[in-house]
């Protein structure tokens, strides 16, 4: 198993590569387009806050049948 690496993000308004996580969940996207999981960044040094959405994992079914 491979690490896990932090993406190289940043701040949209002033490019600081400081942030803050603020929040995370899943949300329909546009009918035929699925699920989303959107998550919440709040920057350090301006305090903008941005949303980044990216396609939910497919749900794993259990083997022994539990939901």
């Amino acid at each position: 198993m491979t690490p896990f690496e932090r993406p190289d993000r940043c701040c949209p308004k002033c490019e600081h590569k400081g942030y803050m996580f603020r929040a995370r969940r899943t949300v329909d996207g546009q009918p035929g387009d699925g699920e989303f999981v959107e998550t919440k960044y709040r920057c350090r040094s301006c305090a903008h806050e941005w949303r980044e959405r990216i396609p939910a994992p497919p749900e794993l079914k259990r083997a022994d049948g539990a939901a």
